[in-house]
């Protein structure tokens, strides 16, 4: 007690000024993925650039050479311009904050210089239309000419229009000095809203406007003159016109739509609603878009519009000459635009609520463009997360050929070009950026490993592994696209139906989902832990054909009475035929390795060099030889009792009991009256009993029940090979393997080479029990040190120990007694300062807490400490899958899971850094997640008690 008060309160332990070393500090780099929340999007048909908007105000500018700019506004986005002639991009917003009438607000910025420098420009627009009750009820932006401008139809009927250069407002006709004012259905206030507006390329005069969705004007501005009139009973949802204005496409919300001619003469236009389907009763068509291809043949594009029966959710149907296909979303359609090159139709973009899907529109099969950003992370839910920095290059250019390999004979993903990447218009070149490359490894709920390529530009996926393949069952996307094909040509009069994009939140099987990943960057393998289980090693390949797979069981209740055993979990069938890899990963030896029960995988580890795989779940854990497909070791830390009882159970997993018992216990709460009564007859109300939010303050269960939902002791959480010296009598490093469990204790085994005439491969050398029990989070080596240390880090403390002797060492530090945080993850870092000409890098401790911190720690001294707030404590997605390479990058998943922050640390100097980072992007629940960064120089903090633990 006296040793904490005075490291809190003592002025012994402060660092003087004079004695004050660089500090740490943090900053957003960039963002990966798919933004959360979208809204709209825009094509820049001239300089290639794509923009998509949210609805927390964030702006996302990617250009060709796919770097990225983020542009954030206070109010919402709805929709995003380009002006192609100005360089001058428009964002459209909702802004309450005038008048309740006026729901637009507009912000300009241009490009300059031929850079990607956004700057903002002024509002064009004069005050008295928003002191007026008038609104804008549509936008349309004109960009068939050199001069670029937005039109903006308003509630009274009258056109307003922004031209690009010069940036002006125009009031281009007023609806009581037109023609218009005598048409008998506009004669109410009611019907003059304009919610639609089309203008003719090749004759701006002429325009045509939808007004209150019902009534269609065509009107000759240059003579006053009402040229059509259509009045239809059902709502029109969009209008659109062809390039050379001769004929135009209407849909309508009962599903039907109908085309005409436009005509100088007031002929009446008979209307005839149209399908491409028969029957009567079909979904609402939102929107239409008809473009032509190369052999001057017309595509006609529309969302919805298929019949009630047809078991389409979000559907877009695409109808060019005679080929017809339905492509079915499993996300939301927020818009979806034609791209086109010189008037013929080159590619269909598709914004989904959840992806981003380009169609190429040239490819006979129409199939899907391959994204070089914006890419869908969360297309099946991500349950691990793996960040490597000191990938060779020798694997990252193998893992970089195989992809442009995979992609040219892939059956999914067109061979063709990006469409943005060759624009028509002037190259904009930008700033050159560090190309530091990162290796992202993610898994999956559907059992897919994904690998990902990540710099300071883009965010590429280079390969996927899918491991269902290795099981009985597995169809492939192409099987499923030739099954699907066959089951519709039964159909009469519907069109092919293919699933759009790659979007697909549900798995087909719960027990694939990948729980652990070890990646050797030396070798390029990895191997993987699944829910039921599974144990898997994969290296890359070319092409080779694979014979049928072997099954390693490894029975973690061996030695027991295992008759009544009765598993509610079954394991997955390994598939007993051969299969034919393509370009990618195939298993490593044909051997897949279970667990008997097949409970999932908790800890993992991959030795290459030895060809070993050791892998821990509730039970204990195992050692095995995936080269030599056979056992070495298998260590049960639990009872026999114990593990029947748990096997035999109805919920096998320890952590959805515990789930099931949160949410009991959540409802009996919400059944408890307002006032608590104790034992000794007092009365507690709900208000005074407010406060108590926190967990209370209990002693660590050293036998916790599994049984009640409680962690047992045995559940292994870390595994690591370490090549070191742990013998004071050998001078050459061997392999180690350490083992941290959830009771506190580290197993250290001595793993000798399958060459070794010793019976005993995996040999129990020493075990380190700590006294507070707590689960063990990480386990590091430092190698180099004046005093070779191993470093424990369990949920509450850091303890060291001397190497070969494994001795109790002075550096420890409490950091939950101090700082209220429990440990989540722990790696050594080497960080460099940006601020000096000459190469200085510095070793630190990182590690992540339950609060969404990062303390920066020195290996020699834990009075050097640095504390960054990353997260907000509340943000339980972005904090579980933080992951930090060792040249301090930190990453993590937004509050969605759809996309990846990156931060850079590094050294700088001073005494006092404040670095704020503002996360743009809204948790689910619609809250900002402003996330603020502080690196201090804790010199408060002292040496703590180096009472030694327990060594047996």
């Amino acid at each position: 007690m006296f040793r904490y008060l005075r490291s809190r309160i003592g002025s012994s332990y402060e660092i003087k000024d004079s004695e004050q070393k660089d500090v740490v500090s943090c900053k957003k780099i960039s963002t990966y993925g798919f933004p959360q929340r979208v809204s709209c999007f825009a094509l820049s048909k001239s300089f290639g650039f794509l923009a998509i908007g949210t609805r927390d105000g964030r702006l996302q500018i990617y250009t060709p050479n796919c770097s990225q700019i983020n542009i954030q506004i206070e109010f919402p986005i709805i929709s995003v311009y380009f002006l192609d002639s100005s360089k001058t991009i428009i964002i459209r917003c909702n802004d309450l904050t005038k008048t309740k009438f006026a729901l637009f607000k507009f912000f300009f910025y241009k490009i300059v210089n031929n850079e990607l420098k956004l700057i903002k420009d002024y509002d064009p627009i004069p005050n008295e239309i928003y002191n007026t009750s008038q609104s804008f009820k549509c936008c349309k932006c004109l960009n068939e000419n050199e001069s670029s401008a937005l039109l903006l139809g308003t509630s009274f009927g009258n056109i307003y229009t922004i031209w690009a250069s010069p940036s002006t407002f125009n009031f281009s006709f007023n609806f009581q000095n037109t023609a218009l004012s005598k048409v008998e259905e506009l004669k109410t206030q009611q019907n003059r809203s304009i919610t639609d507006i089309s203008i003719n390329s090749l004759n701006e005069n002429k325009i045509v406007l939808l007004f209150n969705n019902f009534i269609i004007i065509v009107f000759d501005n240059a003579k006053n003159v009402v040229l059509n009139k259509i009045v239809v009973s059902c709502a029109i949802t969009s209008i659109c016109n062809d390039s050379s204005f001769q004929s135009f496409f209407c849909s309508f919300s009962n599903g039907f739509y109908f085309d005409f001619n436009l005509t100088d003469d007031n002929s009446e236009i008979i209307l005839k609603p149209k399908s491409y389907f028969e029957g009567t009763n079909f979904t609402r068509m939102s929107k239409i878009l008809i473009s032509k291809n190369e052999s001057f043949e017309q595509f006609v594009i529309f969302s919805g519009g298929v019949p009630d029966d047809l078991e389409c959710q979000n559907p877009i149907c695409i109808f060019c000459g005679d080929n017809s296909l339905i492509l079915n979303f499993d996300s939301e359609i927020i818009n979806f635009e034609i791209f086109e090159e010189e008037g013929v139709a080159k590619a269909l973009f598709v914004l989904c609520q959840d992806e981003l899907v380009a169609i190429d529109l040239k490819d006979s099969l129409w199939r899907m463009f391959s994204l070089p950003y914006l890419y869908p992370i969360h297309s099946s839910p991500v349950t691990c997360v793996l960040a490597i920095s000191d990938i060779s290059e020798q694997i990252l250019s193998l893992f970089e050929q195989i992809s442009v390999e995979k992609k040219n004979s892939s059956k999914i993903f067109s061979s063709n070009k990006w469409p943005l990447e060759q624009f028509g218009g002037e190259q904009i070149t930008s700033k050159s950026v560090d190309q530091d490359s990162f290796l992202i490894i993610t898994g999956h709920d559907n059992g897919n490993v994904c690998v990902w390529k990540a710099n300071d530009l883009n965010f590429n996926l280079l390969l996927v592994c899918n491991t269902a393949k290795e099981f009985e069952g597995y169809q492939s996307e192409e099987e499923n696209h030739q099954k699907n094909e066959e089951n519709n040509k039964n159909i009469r009069h519907i069109p092919p139906i293919r699933k759009g994009g790659i979007f697909d939140p549900f798995s087909d099987d719960h027990r694939l989902c990948i729980q652990k990943i070890y990646f050797d960057s030396k070798s390029g393998t990895f191997a993987v832990g699944g829910q039921a289980g599974q144990l898997m090693v994969f290296e890359t390949l070319w092409k080779r054909t694979s014979p049928a797979n072997q099954l390693l069981l490894i029975d973690m209740t061996s030695g027991n009475n295992t008759e009544n055993l009765k598993a509610s979990e079954s394991a997955i069938q390994p598939r007993n035929s051969p299969l034919d890899y393509e370009h990618g990963f195939c298993l490593y030896n044909n051997v897949i390795a279970q667990f008997k029960p097949p409970i999932p995988v908790t800890a993992i580890s991959w030795n290459f060099n030895l060809g070993v795989l050791a892998a821990g779940n509730e039970f204990g854990y195992a050692v095995c030889s995936i080269r030599e497909r056979k056992l070495l070791l298998i260590k049960t830390l639990m009872s026999s009792q114990d593990v029947l009882q748990i096997s035999n159970k109805d919920s096998a997993l320890s952590r959805f009991k515990s789930v099931k018992k949160s949410i009991r216990q959540s409802f009996r709460r919400k059944k408890q009256t307002a006032e608590q009564i104790l034992e000794n007859g007092g009365i507690i109300s709900a208000q005074q009993n407010r406060h108590r939010q926190e967990r209370e303050i209990t002693q660590r269960s050293r036998n916790p029940n599994a049984l009640d939902g409680e962690t047992p002791n045995s559940l292994i959480k870390i595994l690591n090979f370490e090549t070191c010296i742990l013998s004071p009598f050998n001078t050459h490093q061997e392999v180690y393997l350490f083992v941290g469990t959830q009771g506190g204790a580290v197993l250290i085994h001595l793993i000798r080479p399958d060459a070794c005439v010793n019976t005993e491969r995996c040999q129990l050398i020493k075990e380190i029990r700590l006294r507070h029990h707590a689960p063990i989070a990480a386990i590091e080596l430092l190698h180099n040190q004046p005093n070779s240390r191993l470093l424990i880090f369990s949920e509450e403390q850091i303890r060291s120990f001397t190497m070969p002797n494994l001795k109790s060492f002075t550096f420890k530090y409490r950091l939950t007694a101090i700082e209220g945080s429990r440990i989540r993850k722990a790696t050594t870092v080497l960080l460099n300062n940006e601020s000096k000409k000459t190469p200085n890098s510095e070793k630190f401790l990182a590690v992540t807490t339950n609060r969404g911190e990062i303390f920066f720690i020195s290996p020699t001294n834990p009075k050097c400490l640095h504390k960054i707030s990353f997260v907000q404590p509340n943000n339980t997605i972005g904090i579980f899958s933080t992951a930090i390479t060792r040249s301090g990058q930190i990453f993590y998943l937004n509050p969605c899971g759809s996309e990846f922050i990156r931060l850079g640390s590094h050294l700088t100097s001073g005494t006092d850094t404040e670095c704020n980072i503002v996360e743009t992007g809204m948790g689910c629940n619609g809250t900002t997640n402003g996330l603020e960064c502080n690196g201090k120089n804790r010199g408060d903090l002292g040496f703590l008690s180096t009472r030694s633990s327990i060594l047996r």
